[in-house]
């Protein structure tokens, strides 16, 4: 089978599921008039006029299956014949008439909110038949799209997944086999525990009584020592109220000797107060004074602050100047020395010039004599 054709076969099972699902929403012929009203007000007159003739086939489909039943008697071979023509036929129109019904409901959102309002609960059969064919549908889907590679990878994955589904259930076994011998050592051991704990139980009942005599002996010694604590207590409470009566009269007259103290101290206490308030008060003014002072100090300080920023601005100027006639200076003296370095040059040059021209006039004038006594000597021969 090619793709398309398994694409077209999926395709159609898809569309037979959506129909089955349609058709699990409608009602029996006996609640037609409810949904029938609400295709109605929805504006689905295809859908209605389609699901009443659909209806009308499925009541008369019954009649004329339930039609022998009903006469009980020996119906002839031609009569049989017909009725059964006549089911073949009823059927044909079911079906086609059931697939426009489903046609309509698809094509129309109306009418299928119409068909899901009114729709009573599905039925547990026809929910288990739309379940199964969808279970159909997922493995011919799965059977389509599987190529022969993965089917044999899928039979190969099957088996390795049996053998060790099969190794599996051989090790439980010996797992079970081991936990048989483990509970039997267990039971065997929790014997040897519960002999121990009847031990220990009887040992713990003779240590609670030797522990009850113990406590008896102990109570009776406490209560002797608690009657001789509680007469040593009596007598020492006697002498401590003696003692605290006599304390009480010692503070009394400790207070009284307190209250004249705190007295005098009171006294000096407001004269050191008013002294203290005369000294604030001439502190205030002090500081008033003070405060005043500082004020016209700040605005003094603030105008000299203003005059120093003017004489730092004139006296920067006076620098920059004085930095800027140095360098001119300078610039001066470097140009001046370069002229005189130049002059000194064209000096040189101008002298050893003067003194090539003299050498080379008095070499000329020289050779000129020279030339002019060999002329003279030349002609005293002839």
């Amino acid at each position: 089978m090619t793709n398309m054709e398994a694409q077209r076969v999926i395709n159609c099972l898809e569309d037979a599921m959506e129909r089955m699902n349609i058709l699990s929403y409608l009602p029996e012929s006996h609640a037609q008039s409810q949904l029938l009203s609400a295709l109605e007000d929805a504006g689905a007159q295809q859908a209605h006029e389609a699901l009443r003739s659909a209806w009308q086939l499925e009541e008369g489909y019954r009649t004329l299956v339930s039609r022998p039943r009903a006469a009980g008697g020996i119906i002839s071979k031609a009569k049989q014949s017909a009725s059964e023509s006549a089911k073949k036929d009823l059927v044909v129109q079911l079906h086609q008439v059931v697939r426009n019904t489903c046609r309509q409901l698809k094509k129309n959102p109306l009418a299928m909110s119409a068909l899901l309002s009114t729709a009573d609960d599905r039925s547990a059969d026809v929910l288990g038949f739309i379940e199964y064919f969808r279970d159909l549908t997922f493995m011919v889907h799965r059977k389509l799209s599987t190529t022969v590679e993965e089917e044999s990878q899928s039979k190969t994955r099957m088996h390795e997944l049996s053998e060790r589904e099969r190794s599996a259930e051989d090790e439980r076994t010996a797992l079970e086999q081991t936990l048989e011998v483990q509970r039997g050592e267990r039971e065997t051991e929790l014997s040897g525990l519960d002999r121990q704990l009847t031990k220990l139980r009887s040992e713990l009942h003779d240590i609670t009584q030797s522990n009850q005599m113990e406590m008896d002996s102990i109570r009776s010694q406490m209560k002797e020592r608690m009657e001789g604590a509680e007469t040593d207590h009596l007598g020492a409470n006697k002498k401590l109220q003696d003692r605290s009566d006599a304390l009480s009269q010692e503070l009394s007259t400790e207070s009284e000797k307190h209250r004249e103290y705190e007295a005098s101290l009171r006294k000096k206490k407001e004269k050191r107060e008013t002294d203290l308030a005369e000294h604030i008060r001439k502190y205030d003014t002090d500081m008033a004074q003070k405060e005043k002072d500082m004020k016209e100090l700040m605005v003094l300080m603030q105008t000299e602050e203003k005059e120093l920023a003017e004489l730092e601005e004139y006296f920067t100027q006076v620098d920059a100047n004085a930095q800027t006639r140095e360098n001119e200076e300078r610039v001066l003296a470097e140009f001046k020395r370069r002229v005189a370095a130049a002059q000194e040059v064209l000096d040189r040059s101008a002298t050893l010039f003067q003194a090539a021209l003299r050498g080379r006039n008095a070499r000329a004038e020289q050779k000129k004599n020279a030339g002019g006594k060999k002329k003279k000597k030349g002609k005293k021969k002839k």
